[in-house]
């Protein structure tokens, strides 16, 4: 269920928000009641020290930031040679070959299917079989020795130039490279270490925060509330751009698409 909710746009707010309410709830509590912080209202702490913690917790919302812009760009420019290569291939001067009538239908096929099973149903989280042998079957079409003419040939008929099949080898290997890097990028979401870091600074913040006016309790909770909303706002901005390809600003193969249309 919580897969689910987080493919949703707007879908991670609501385990963010949850969590961070159950932070300052358990910080209140904790810091109130505890016999630990009982001192503290004779002997409070020092102002400053409460800002270590959460400058750790800013510093890494930075950082964490920085990561995740970044692959928005990488996956933008991926698009962009994956929609050139099949561009290219779309684009190639016909002549009479057996083996170039095969990949025009083989292009369509790669986008149909990687639209739909890893665009669609993973949002690029895994790679699909069935795109991995279509790209096979490039493969096995373009490298093949009888592909391209050669100029020793006693027969130069259903091949392609030599020129042209080093332009098809070139346009297949940046299509490929692009397709890996598209996955990789998708799969680099699966991993929640930065998230258990996260909560575990805004958990150690609030405390922190809430102990240092252990003596009043208003003032505490005034303090606690201003943090958690500070913290809710910065982990909101990053789980709503935390995959390039899931959420309301999540890049769409929209030129893809058009060409799929063309092809039809």
């Amino acid at each position: 269920m919580l897969e689910q909710l987080t493919f949703a746009s707007y879908g991670p707010l609501l385990p963010i928000s949850i969590l961070i309410l159950l932070i300052g709830v358990f910080s209140y509590y904790f810091v109130f009641i505890s016999a630990i912080f009982e001192p503290l209202v004779t002997q409070p702490i020092s102002g400053p020290f409460v800002a270590l913690p959460a400058l750790a917790f800013f510093f890494m919302v930075s950082f964490i930031s920085l990561n995740e812009f970044s692959k928005q760009e990488a996956a933008k420019e991926i698009l962009s040679v994956e929609q050139t290569s099949i561009l290219h291939f779309l684009q190639m001067p016909k002549i009479k070959s057996i083996q170039q009538d095969k990949i025009s239908p083989l292009i369509k096929q790669y986008l149909d299917q990687s639209l739909q099973d890893e665009w669609i149903n993973t949002k690029n989280r895994f790679a699909s079989n069935e795109v991995n042998q279509t790209i096979k079957s490039l493969y096995d079409i373009i490298f093949a020795p009888n592909f391209t003419c050669h100029t020793n040939a006693n027969s130069q008929v259903n091949c392609v130039p030599l020129l042209m099949g080093k332009s098809y080898a070139e346009n297949l290997l940046n299509l490929t490279t692009a397709r890996n890097r598209r996955i990789q990028i998708g799969q680099l979401e699966r991993s929640h270490v930065y998230w258990f870091l996260c909560f575990g600074l805004v958990l150690v913040a609030a405390i922190t925060v809430t102990a240092v006016h252990r003596d009043k309790k208003r003032t505490a909770l005034t303090s606690l509330a201003f943090f958690l909303t500070s913290a809710w706002l910065a982990i909101s901005i990053i789980a709503l751009n935390y995959s390039p390809y899931r959420g309301p600003n999540s890049i769409e193969p929209t030129s893809l698409l058009i060409i799929q249309n063309l092809m039809k």
